[in-house]
């Protein structure tokens, strides 16, 4: 089980970002990480096609968007960002990420498997909703599978792989990751990112409502 999968850890996680947003220099921050400053002194920032704005009080969403703490974990953490240089342009699943060598089973499997459980006989669903929350089907990735891309944070994309059934293997939906990822974010953010790509995808695709709290179903 990862931290990112208890809720307790979760909200504490956005708490810590709070305080760290505090003492954070949030305009050479904002340029930094590929933001934008407004003139109020607020960071703009859009997180799957929706609109947010970070002050030193914390992540607010606009619009009317109930956003949950771990849309807002992802953004405030990635806007405080330390990291520099450009991405790999290699894309690799969470566990490559850790640093350890693997053994099996990434833990964070549990926080995607629901994209298979859900969408891996709906491809057309899982392509509707990924294109509402601002993903572009790239064509066959390397692998075979359907290649779709997210750019949900300038400089934090993420590839989903999505191998439809066929006569001898199931359905797979994979979730990769920037080789470089880790040198903008931490592996505990990655894995709340997860789960917030999760979420979005269901409530585009109508499998769950925007009152979901955040919640994966039976987590």
């Amino acid at each position: 089980m990862t931290k990112a999968k208890n809720a307790a850890n979760r909200e504490q996680y956005y708490r810590n970002q709070i305080t760290a947003l505090a003492e954070t220099d949030l305009s050479s921050q904002a340029a930094a990480m590929g933001l934008t400053m407004n003139a109020d002194g607020r960071v703009a920032a859009t997180f799957f096609e929706r609109p947010y704005l970070i002050s030193r009080e914390g992540v607010e969403a606009q619009g009317g968007w109930p956003a949950t703490s771990d849309h807002k974990s992802v953004i405030a953490h990635y806007l405080m960002s330390r990291g520099s240089g450009e991405l790999s342009g290699e894309y690799v699943p969470i566990g490559r990420l850790t640093g350890m060598i693997e053994t099996g089973a990434s833990p964070s499997d549990n926080l995607i498997r629901p994209l298979t459980e859900k969408f891996g006989d709906k491809y057309e669903l899982f392509a509707e909703a990924a294109v509402k929350i601002g993903g572009c089907h790239e064509g066959l990735a390397p692998s075979g599978g359907q290649s779709w891309m997210f750019r949900p944070l300038p400089k934090l994309p993420v590839q989903i792989v999505f191998f439809e059934a066929d006569d001898e293997f199931p359905a797979e939906v994979k979730v990769l990751f920037d080789a470089s990822a880790t040198t903008f974010v931490s592996y505990e953010c990655l894995e709340l990112l997860e789960i917030v790509l999760v979420v979005e995808l269901f409530m585009a695709g109508g499998l769950i409502g925007c009152d979901c709290g955040g919640s994966l179903p039976g987590a």
